[in-house]
């Protein structure tokens, strides 16, 4: 045999072993192994911290609902917690601004920066950016070249500059509020006084992580605003949670005009009522690919507000990108973030005496990143303390919230993870003059927020009532989603429970839990519910048939309730579990037994993120259950198995 024959031998024994290999692993992913009725038993060794005990302190504590207090830097976070730097996006300054003291607005070159963008001449031209097919796209009209300063008359504009040599040096979009495209009415010529309205929120910002993340913010509202203690988010994610605020509707009663799978021009949000009273409205969110209304929904075919930022954050996510934690922090030379901090502070300016409706949210530095925050602390306190905004206290209601805590990672396995993920932070201030005219309902406003359970659906109703106060001719309205909620206006009584709330026992922080054994047959019989109810869900779907179908593996925690709503339970056991199934995917459930009969108290939470598992369908309930039955898939299931994959993927 030739010397190269002799070396091939072992290179082909080689080969065909890993050839071996890589089928049978390939094969192991579609053969489950898991079939048979038998699971290990709290075998995972995930860092599961999970202390569901009770504990002496409440946030609040009334003879229907006592919500334990923890530190922001317990011990069972602490572990999780770390300091996150600010990403600056350009260390230029913005080569074009809008120049709100003419009319109409111009579009400006800072010209003092120009040589910081190229040494050679540079040559800008503008473009208008217009809604495409609804909210799905923009288009551009043709790019015409300006000298130094041009007049504007449309609300979003893109620009580009260009050197001598034709290569780009800059890009951006902006948004121009033309204040004589709108109609509204001067407050000093009302009949009545309208209290404005400006709302801003932060996605998956929990109280404590507000405070673990952004103390210098969180200190300045607790000082400075009401602060709820009790405020308790009322389903798992961001729509249903500001459907209840915006329309006081449920999940079950969002029909017919307000349906996830058609656009929501029809849906009763409050802002319509308040345009109709004469306010003028306002709605933006950065982040447009996971925007509230336009996540694997429609949104809307036509503008739902006066002003809406939608195109212009399109336009502007189009630029080049700096992410984070999947997320563009920086959409071109500005921050996600801060574009909708100024798009609410020039809403301010521009408007400072006129009825307002606004709403603002930001999903780009605290969606996919329980840490994050802390890089914008500086950022949003400085928004917060902007004389702009401070100025508006005088005659401006002013609410900062957030939807739900943070709802994914090995920080979820905590019970400081369990209790943030169901409470959000909720501020409000009002004007010295509403504090005059109104005093009771101030008063019963301060023990709400201080020392009842309050919910989305609370807020709905007392933002009615704000608009009634506003309007005579309005009529407030029962929320579809909680018939016994009310305007935080009224004193809410000591007695009310998560039940009296419309807060499924799943996302109640009521009482709490007490850890118990995950060997005892009832609990491995809720694991298997659980498991199987999760199919059942999967198959009621058109595209369930792209899901694999799941088994359980093991059982990572259990416990049990210790509620102080014993009408809502009646008395009988309801188990918290955490299991792992196969394929690869972390569930927590709350489940009630009743003589051997199994329900589910709410909907089945995933805790693990699931966007690279469930891409192969489009509805967004599916989306969160599904796992793809794909050759891939099932692969990276087998390596988060074998690996013990932490909780983020």
């Amino acid at each position: 045999m030739t010397y190269r024959q002799v070396h091939q031998v072992p290179r082909r024994i080689f080969t065909l072993i890993i050839f071996l290999f890589v089928t049978v692993f390939i094969l192991f992913s579609y053969i489950n192994l898991y079939n048979i009725k038998v699971f290990e038993v709290g075998s995972l060794n995930f860092p599961v911290y999970v202390q569901l005990t009770s504990r002496n302190k409440y946030l609040i504590n009334t003879t229907g609902c006592k919500i334990p207090k923890l530190d922001a830097l317990n011990e069972d976070v602490f572990p999780f917690v770390h300091k996150e730097q600010y990403v600056s996006c350009s260390n230029k300054g913005l080569l074009t601004y809008i120049e709100y003291s003419t009319s109409p607005p111009k579009l400006m070159i800072n010209q003092s920066l120009a040589k910081l963008y190229s040494y050679m001449s540079i040559t800008c031209c503008y473009s208008y950016i217009y809604r495409k097919d609804g909210d799905k796209w923009v288009s551009y009209s043709s790019c015409e070249n300006f000298l130094t300063e041009v007049d504007i008359f449309h609300p979003y504009v893109y620009v580009i500059c260009r050197n001598t040599i034709f290569l780009n040096v800059y890009e951006n979009s902006h948004f121009v509020i033309i204040k004589s495209s709108y109609k509204y009415i001067n407050e000093d010529s009302a009949s009545k006084t309208k209290w404005r309205i400006f709302a801003l929120g932060i996605d998956s910002m929990s109280l404590l992580n507000f405070q673990r993340t952004m103390p210098k913010s969180y200190q300045h509202l607790e000082d400075n605003f009401l602060s709820f203690k009790g405020y308790n988010k009322i389903e798992d994610n961001t729509f249903p949670n500001l459907m209840a605020i915006f329309t006081g509707r449920s999940m079950d009663t969002l029909e017919p005009d307000c349906l996830r799978n058609q656009t929501f021009d029809r849906c009763d949000f409050i802002w319509r009522y308040f345009k109709q009273s004469g306010y003028i409205t306002a709605l933006g969110e950065d982040e447009p690919q996971i925007n509230t209304f336009n996540y694997l929904k429609d949104g809307f075919l036509e503008p739902p507000t006066d002003i809406y930022l939608r195109p212009y954050l399109l336009a502007a996510y189009n630029l080049w990108k700096t992410s984070k934690s999947h997320r563009a922090i920086c959409t071109g030379p500005e921050n996600s973030a801060q574009r909708i901090f100024n798009a609410g502070k020039d809403f301010l300016d521009i408007f400072p005496n006129n009825p307002i409706f606004s709403f603002y949210w930001t999903n780009s530095f605290s969606h996919d990143n329980v840490n994050l925050p802390s890089s914008m602390d500086d950022t949003f306190y400085e928004f917060l303390t902007d004389p702009i905004v401070e100025g508006s206290m005088d005659n401006t209601i002013l609410i900062f919230f957030s939807d739900h805590g943070f709802r994914f990672g090995d920080i979820r396995f905590t019970y400081s993870g369990w209790l943030e993920e169901r409470l959000p932070f909720m501020y409000f201030k009002f004007p010295n003059t509403f504090k005059d005219s109104y005093p009771s309902f101030i008063e019963n406003f301060k023990i709400n927020a201080k020392s009842r359970l309050t919910t989305p659906y609370d807020v709905h109703m007392t933002l009615q009532h704000i608009l009634k106060l506003s309007d005579d001719s309005y009529v407030i309205k029962p929320s579809l989603g909680c018939p016994k909620c009310k305007s935080l206006f009224n004193l809410i009584e000591d007695n009310r429970t998560c039940e009296d709330a419309a807060i499924e026992q799943h996302y109640c922080t009521c009482g709490g839990y007490q850890r118990v054994p995950v060997d005892t047959s009832e609990v491995r019989h809720v694991a298997n519910y659980i498991v199987s109810e999760i199919n059942r869900l999967i198959i009621d779907f058109k595209e369930g048939n792209k899901c694999a179908n799941y088994f359980l593996t093991s059982i990572v925690s259990a416990s049990v309730s210790n509620s102080v709503s014993k009408d809502q339970i009646g008395g009988f056991p309801v188990y918290l579990v955490l299991v792992q199934t196969y394929p690869y995917a972390m569930f927590e459930a709350t489940v009630k037994v009743k003589n051997g009969e199994m329900t589910l108290l709410g909907q089945i939470s995933r805790l693990n993120k699931y966007k690279e598992f469930s891409e192969c369908v489009n509805n967004d309930i599916l989306r969160k259950y599904c796992f793809c039955d794909t050759l891939i898939k099932r692969i990276l299931s087998k390596f988060c198995t074998w690996a013990e994959c932490p909780m983020w993927w």
